[in-house]
């Protein structure tokens, strides 16, 4: 069914995104209908604006389950009305070009940038939401101790939907200082036992030291409210070198890793070259 897309009075060329963050329980407004009815496990999707219009992606089982055909559903900001986080943010026209062509290529059936077969535990609404703040360059920041900020330009998001609202405060505002960057919480709906077992907010916890399928490590509570030392906390008390290694392998591999790697690599690659004049000297002196 065709609806009309919100509009929001022009604001010139300013480009925004909303991420949207649903607890289960949530009424879910159906267009045309009066009586709304409710989210069972709650949702994460997002929306984009070009000061014009206002467009919505979200990604979901085609029919209810855990697992099975999924599909990406238009404009679910005008259905979940009392969603439990918004965060808006101005964005550059370049990240709301790939968060659009992202969100219309799922929409058209296009699975160039993301898998379109939905399983609950790993390709879900926050996989989906997550792949689109990745591609858009949005990525969340985790501070490192010596003043080091860790860009994650892999996470796809905690488990449970209103755990990410955490982490979505960890992605950096696009343009710092925009009047249009803010956040709004809205009261949690009522919830059956179930659900608030799904959903409260807790951190992600785990036996000590171990590194789970999507490659994160977790452990017990500890110290820190930073996730990247908690784990270092959390391996160093179990003494685990796997845990230890993944973590140096993860830090490696970003932006911060290889600035740092950079000067050392320098100094190796100066220290070889000299060596390598003294080796030439030495055979020429040998030669005379």
């Amino acid at each position: 069914m065709s609806h009309a897309r919100a509009r929001i009075e022009p604001t010139g060329k300013n480009y925004i995104l909303r991420i949207y963050v649903a607890a289960p329980g949530t009424p879910i407004h159906s267009y045309g209908g009066e009586h709304p009815r409710r989210s069972l496990a709650g949702h994460v999707f997002y929306s984009i604006s070009d000061g014009t219009v206002e467009r919505g992606y979200g990604f979901s089982p085609v029919e209810s389950g855990t697992c099975g055909p999924g599909h990406v559903v238009r404009d679910e900001h005008l259905a979940y009305r009392s969603p439990a986080y918004i965060r808006t943010m101005e964005i550059t026209e370049v990240q709301y070009e790939a968060l659009l062509t992202y969100g219309e290529s799922a929409l058209n059936k296009d699975e160039r940038h993301f898998n379109l077969q939905y399983a609950g535990a790993t390709n879900s609404c926050i996989d989906f939401t997550w792949g689109a703040l990745n591609r858009a360059g949005l990525h969340r920041e985790i501070q490192l101790p010596f003043g080091i900020k860790l860009r994650d330009k892999d996470y796809d998001g905690a488990l449970k939907p209103l755990d990410n609202i955490r982490e979505f405060r960890r992605i950096p505002d696009p343009v710092p200082g925009s009047p249009l960057n803010r956040e709004q919480e809205n009261e949690l709906p009522k919830r059956k036992l179930w659900q608030r077992l799904i959903s409260v907010e807790e951190p992600q916890r785990g036996p000590s030291g171990v590194v789970t399928q999507e490659g994160r490590v977790t452990g017990p509570a500890t110290p820190f409210t930073d996730p990247v030392l908690g784990q270092l906390y959390a391996a160093l008390q179990a003494r685990d070198g796997e845990a230890l290694d993944l973590i140096g392998r993860q830090f490696n591999r970003s932006d911060e890793g290889m600035r740092l790697a950079e000067p050392g690599e320098q100094l190796h690659a100066a220290r070889q070259a000299n060596e390598q004049a003294g080796r030439h000297q030495g055979d020429a002196l040998a030669r005379t």
